[in-house]
C-alpha cells in the first residue's frame, strides 16, 4: 500500500516537502557479496530491502501487499534471496514464497494453498534445480529459476494432523517432516514428481517431542535435531534412518543449566540451545556412533549488559560463530571458525565495535557476515537492531578505517527504523529570533550590497576558525533556530518501539532520539501515548504517557533537545491519559483501571484546577462492545474519581474506529453562505464522536458499515447511518462540521470506493439576515451563555452526498491555520498511488496536484496538520511505513512576502500576495463597497418579497 500526497495547490518538489523512507522492525537478515555489490538484506513485516553496507542507505526495496509478512530469508548462492512468510488473503492464512535477485528485482512468487498457522511461515528447501515449501500438510516443489509449479503433494486424510516443519532433499528424494501425534514422522518423495514412497507417512521411532519445537536439519542434510517434551533431551535422528535418538541434556550441559528453547539457526554437526536464565550452548552431535558434547558454553550477560549469538555459514560447510555483548557502555565482538564436524573452536579477543547505548542494554538482536581479508584472515560484520529497532552496522575496530567508517571504533553508520511504527505526533515551532532586518523599512541605496559583502566574508572566515567540533555545534545550532513565519518546526513523534523522536519539519533530519526502557526489570516495553504539548515557544514541554499494564509512567521531554526535564512512575493500569480542554497549562488528566483521577504535574495549582472543572470535563472509553460516557465526581475520601453515565453498544463482530475535532482547531466563520446569499449556521460541538464499525454478522448475512455520531458529554446519538452490503477499510474524518468517511461498496460492477460527505448544520431558527448577523456582532465564547449546551441543543440537520472514488482510502487529515480563515482541505492518503483532496465534484487526479512529487509513502496510517504564522499556509505530515512532509496552502500563499527579484523573469507570473506593492486601500474600498451592496439588496429583496406576498 503506497500513497501520494495530493492537495489542491502544488509545491515546488524538494524545497518545501521531504520524505523519509524505512523498512521497519527487521526481523531477518542476509549478508550478500555478489560481484562488485556489498549489501545486507533484511526484512521486517512490511518490506524486503537492501542495504548498502557502506552508506546504510536503501539499495533497493520493495513493500509487501497488505496483510501479508516475512519470516525468514534464505541465500542462493548467485540465485539471489528467498523470502518466505505469511499471507493473509480471503480471511485465510497462506504461505508466501519470494524469489529477489540481488538487484531487488522480483523474479518470481508463489502462493501455497493449505491453510496454517499464521504465525509460522513455510519452510524451504533449495537445489540447483527445484525449490521445495511446505506449509500445514502440503509440499510444493517450484523451478528455481522461473518460479513454476513442478509438483505438489498434500499429507493423505487419515494423517491430516501432520504439520510439515522440515524439509530435506537427498539424492532423487525429498523428506518432508512433521509431528504426529507428539512423534517425529516422515514422508519420502520423488523429488522430479514429487510420488510418495510405498510407506506413506511414516512414524519416527524414538521420544516424543516438544510441541511448537522447531526441526532443524544440520546444513549437509545427514540429521535432524529437536527438542524432547519435558526439554531435557536433545532428539537426532539421522536422516533415511527409522528411529530418533534421545541425548540427556544434564550430562551435555554445564552443571545447574536447563535448556529454554532450540534456536532454527542451523550449524554443521551440531545445534544451538537456549538456556533457562541467559546464556547459550553449542552441542556437536559428533560423527557416526560417536556420542554427542558441549562444543561451546555461552554465560549469561553480566548485570546491566546483553548480548547476542549469530551464525553464519563459512568456508569448507563450517560457520562463523559471533558473540556481541554490550557492557559497560562498550559492544564488543568475539568470534570462532566452527568446522563441519562441529568440533569445539575457540574465542577470539574481544575487539571494540564502538559505544553501547541504552537500547542495546534491554536486548537486541545480530546478524554477522564473514569475509576474507587479503592477509587471509576472517573479517566479520555485524548488524544490530536494537531494543528500539535501530538498524546499525559495525566492523572490527582495526577495519573500521577500511571500511569508509567515520565513528568511533567500528560503528559505520544507524538507520532509526523505529520511524516506521509512529503512533502519534505533534508539530512545534522552533524558537524564532529576530534574524532579518525589515528590508521595507530601509531605502535602497547604491551600495546597498557591500554591508551583505561584508558580513558575508566575515562569517566565512569565522567558519574557516573554527574546528571541526565547533563547526558540528554551530550547524546544530542554526537548524534548530525559527523562521518568522513559522514553518521551521519540530516534529515530536512517538513510535510503538518505545522511542520518541524530534524531526525537523524542513529537512526531515532526526534532531533527537530518546529510548523509552520497560519500566520494570523483565517487563515488556512500554506502549506510548501521546506526545501532548504544553506551554509554547522556548518553554514548550512534551508529555508521554508509557504503560505496560501493570505501571505507568509520564516522561517530561524538551522537545528541541530531547533532554528529559522530569519523570514521574506509578504502579496501577492507565485506562485513560488526555489534557484538559483549554487548559492553559497543559494539565493531563489520568485515569486508572479503578476510575481514580488524577493529574499532571500533580501540584496544587493542577489540583484546583481539576476541581474547578469537574462538572465541565468529560471522556469516553472505547471498547469492542460499547462506547462509555464518563464525568468526574469528588470522591468520599477526597480525590477525583470518575463517573460512568452513558454507554452505547456497538454491534457484535464489528471492528470499530472513531474520530473527532481537534479543540485547538480554529473556526472562522459559523456559517455557510448559500448561492442564493442565504446562510446555514454549522453545527459546531467539539463534544462530537464519530465511531465506524465494520460489520461482519454470522449467518451469511451481508456485511454493513454502520456510522454513529455521539454527543461525548451526554451519550445523545446525533446522526446514525447503515450502508448495507459495503464493507472496510474504513476510514473516517471529523472536522469543525463535515464528516467524511470512506468504504467499499458492491455494484454490479464489483467493488467501489466510495466516499460519502456528512455535513451537519443548527437545525432551529436562527437569525440569518446579514443586518441581524451585523447587529449580533461576535460571540464571547467565554460566557457560559454563548457555550454549547450538549443537553438542550437540538440535534442537527445533516446533508449527506457520496461519491464513487477511484482508488481505496487510507487516511485522511485536514489542514489548520491559525485563525481559521483559510478554506479547509482534506487530504486522503490511498491505497494504491495517491493522496487526494476533496471537491464536491471527484473527477480524474490531476498528476500537476500531487504535491509529493517522485515520493511515496508506504502504507500510510495518518496525516497530521499543523498552522504557521501565515494564515495561508498549514504544514501537513503523513506517516505509515514512510514519512512525508510538506506545506499546502488552499488559498495560494496570499500574505506570504514577494519572491526575490532575479535578473531572469521566472517563466510565469507570480500571483498577487498581500505585501508592500498590494493595494491595500482598493482592498478595503472593494470590501466596504460591498458590504454596502450586500446590506441594500437584502433591503430591498426582503420589501419586494412583503408586496408579493400582499399581493
Amino acid at each position: 500500500m503506497r500513497a501520494n500526497i495530493l492537495p489542491l495547490a502544488a509545491t515546488a518538489a524538494g524545497k518545501f516537502d521531504w520524505a523519509r523512507e524505512n523498512v521497519g522492525s527487521v526481523g531477518a537478515a542476509v549478508f550478500r557479496s555478489v560481484g562488485s555489490q556489498r549489501l545486507a538484506v533484511v526484512a521486517s513485516e512490511a518490506a524486503v530491502a537492501g542495504i548498502d553496507l557502506r552508506t546504510g542507505g536503501t539499495a533497493w526495496r520493495r513493500v509487501l501487499p497488505e496483510g501479508e509478512s516475512v519470516g525468514g530469508l534464505l541465500a542462493l548462492g548467485s540465485s539471489g534471496v528467498l523470502s518466505t512468510g505469511v499471507a493473509h488473503r480471503d480471511g485465510r492464512a497462506h504461505g508466501s514464497v519470494r524469489l529477489f535477485s540481488d538487484s531487488g528485482a522480483l523474479l518470481w512468487d508463489a502462493v501455497l494453498d493449505a491453510v496454517g498457522d499464521a504465525a509460522a511461515p513455510p519452510v524451504t528447501a533449495a537445489t540447483d534445480v527445484a525449490i521445495y515449501a511446505a506449509s500445514a500438510t502440503s509440499v510444493l516443489a517450484l523451478h528455481a529459476a522461473t518460479g513454476k509449479e513442478l509438483w505438489r503433494w498434500t499429507a493423505p486424510a487419515d494423517k491430516a494432523g501432520l504439520r510439515v516443519a522440515a524439509l530435506v532433499p537427498q539424492g532423487g528424494e525429498v523428506r518432508a517432516y512433521g509431528v504426529l501425534d507428539g512423534r517425529l514422522a516422515v514422508a519420502t518423495l520423488g523429488a522430479s514428481d514429487g510420488a510418495p514412497a510405498s510407506k506413506g507417512v511414516e512414524l519416527i521411532k524414538g521420544e516424543a517431542l516438544l510441541g511448537g519445537a522447531p526441526l532443524v536439519a544440520v546444513p549437509d542434510g545427514s540429521r535432524l535435531v529437536s527438542l524432547s517434551a519435558d526439554k531435557a533431551k536433545l532428539v537426532v535422528h539421522a536422516v533415511g534412518s527409522g528411529k530418533a535418538e534421545a541425548h540427556p541434556l544434564a550430562a551435555l550441559l554445564p552443571a545447574g543449566a536447563a535448556a529454554e528453547a532450540l534456536s532454527p539457526t542451523p550449524l554443521p554437526g551440531g545445534a544451538l540451545l537456549s538456556l533457562a536464565g541467559g546464556g547459550s550452548a553449542v552441542v556437536a552431535l559428533g560423527k557416526g556412533s560417536a556420542p554427542a558434547r558441549l562444543a561451546k558454553h555461552v554465560a549469561p550477560a553480566a548485570a546491566g549488559g546483553a548480548q547476542a549469538l549469530a551464525a553464519a555459514e563459512w568456508k569448507e560447510g563450517g560457520a562463523l560463530l559471533a558473540l556481541a555483548r554490550a557492557e559497560a557502555g562498550a559492544l564488543t565482538l568475539q568470534t570462532c571458525e566452527l568446522a563441519a564436524d562441529g568440533a569445539a573452536c575457540e574465542w577470539s579477543a574481544a575487539e571494540p565495535l564502538g559505544e553501547a547505548d541504552g537500547e542495546l542494554g534491554a536486548g537486541f538482536a545480530a546478524w554477522v557476515g564473514p569475509y576474507a581479508r587479503k592477509d587471509g584472515s576472517t573479517g566479520a560484520r555485524l548488524l544490530v537492531r536494537s531494543a528500539g529497532d535501530a538498524l546499525a552496522l559495525h566492523v572490527r575496530a582495526a577495519a573500521a578505517a577500511a571500511e569508509g567508517g567515520k565513528g568511533e571504533g567500528g560503528r559505520l553508520w544507524v538507520r532509526e527504523e523505529a520511524l516506521a511504527s509512529v503512533s502519534g505526533a505533534e508539530l512545534l515551532p522552533l524558537p524564532a529570533i529576530a534574524i532579518d532586518r525589515g528590508a521595507a523599512e530601509q531605502r535602497p541605496f547604491f551600495g546597498f550590497a557591500l554591508p551583505a559583502v561584508a558580513d558575508g566574508i566575515k562569517s566565512r572566515l569565522e567558519a574557516l576558525q573554527r574546528s571541526a567540533a565547533e563547526a558540528e555545534a554551530e550547524a546544530k545550532r542554526l537548524l534548530l533556530l525559527g523562521d518568522a513565519y513559522g514553518s521551521r518546526q519540530v516534529v515530536v513523534a512517538a513510535t510503538a518501539a518505545s522511542k520518541l523522536f524530534g524531526l525537523h519539519s524542513s529537512t526531515g533530519a532526526v534532531l533527537w532520539s530518546r529510548h523509552v526502557p520497560p519500566l520494570a526489570p523483565g517487563a515488556p516495553p512500554p506502549l506510548l501515548r501521546g506526545p501532548f504539548v504544553s506551554g509554547s515557544g522556548a518553554t514548550a514541554l512534551v508529555h508521554v504517557v508509557a504503560t505496560d499494564g501493570g505501571r505507568w509512567a509520564v516522561l517530561t521531554v524538551g522537545p528541541f533537545d530531547g533532554s528529559l526535564v522530569g519523570e514521574r512512575r506509578e504502579e496501577g493500569e492507565l485506562v485513560h491519559a488526555a489534557q484538559l480542554p483549554g487548559s492553559a497549562a497543559g494539565t493531563l488528566l489520568l485515569v486508572d483501571a479503578s476510575l481514580g483521577a488524577t493529574t499532571h504535574p500533580a501540584t496544587p495549582a493542577a489540583g484546583a484546577e481539576l476541581a474547578s472543572r469537574l462538572s465541565t470535563t468529560f471522556f469516553h472509553l472505547v471498547s469492542p462492545s460499547q462506547v462509555q460516557g464518563f464525568g468526574l465526581v469528588a470522591a468520599a475520601g477526597g480525590g477525583v474519581r470518575a463517573s460512568a453515565r452513558w454507554s452505547v453498544a456497538l454491534p457484535p463482530a464489528a471492528s470499530s474506529r472513531t474520530a473527532y475535532f481537534s479543540h485547538r482547531a480554529a473556526v472562522h466563520s459559523a456559517v455557510r453562505t448559500k448561492g442564493d446569499r442565504s446562510v446555514l449556521h454549522k453545527y459546531i460541538n467539539r463534544n462530537v464522536l464519530a465511531v465506524g464499525s465494520e460489520v461482519k454478522p454470522a449467518g451469511g448475512e451481508a456485511p454493513y458499515v454502520q456510522l454513529l455520531l455521539l454527543d461525548s458529554v451526554s451519550g445523545r446519538r446525533l446522526h446514525s447511518a447503515r450502508h448495507s452490503n459495503c464493507a472496510g477499510p474504513l476510514s473516517l474524518l471529523l472536522g469543525e462540521n463535515t464528516l467524511l468517511y470512506s468504504y467499499r461498496a458492491e455494484g454490479r460492477d464489483g467493488p467501489q470506493t466510495t466516499l460519502t460527505a456528512a455535513e451537519l448544520y443548527v437545525n432551529s431558527s436562527v437569525a440569518s439576515g446579514v443586518l441581524s448577523l451585523l447587529a449580533m456582532g461576535p460571540l464571547d465564547p467565554s460566557l457560559r451563555k454563548n457555550q454549547f449546551d450538549a443537553f438542550a441543543a437540538p440535534p442537527p440537520l445533516v446533508l449527506s452526498q457520496s461519491y464513487a472514488f477511484p482508488t481505496s482510502i487510507a487516511a485522511m487529515g485536514l489542514t489548520l491555520t491559525q485563525k481559521g480563515i483559510t478554506p479547509k482541505q482534506m487530504s486522503a492518503a490511498d491505497k494504491e498511488e495517491g493522496l487526494v483532496p476533496y471537491s464536491p465534484s471527484l473527477g480524474g487526479i490531476n498528476a500537476l496536484q500531487v504535491v509529493s512529487h517522485r515520493h511515496t509513502v508506504a502504507r500510510p496510517r495518518a496525516i497530521v496538520a499543523a498552522p504557521t504564522v501565515l494564515e495561508s499556509t498549514s504544514l501537513v505530515f503523513s506517516y505509515g511505513l514512510d514519512l512525508f512532509l510538506t506545506r499546502a496552502a488552499p488559498a495560494r500563499t496570499f500574505d506570504q512576502p514577494p519572491p526575490r527579484v532575479t535578473r531572469r523573469p521566472p517563466p510565469f507570473p507570480p500571483p498577487r500576495q498581500l505585501n508592500e506593492d498590494f493595494n491595500k486601500l482598493g482592498l478595503l474600498g472593494a470590501c466596504l463597497g460591498m458590504l454596502v451592496a450586500t446590506v441594500a439588496t437584502s433591503m430591498y429583496s426582503a420589501r419586494r418579497d412583503l408586496n408579493a406576498a400582499w399581493a
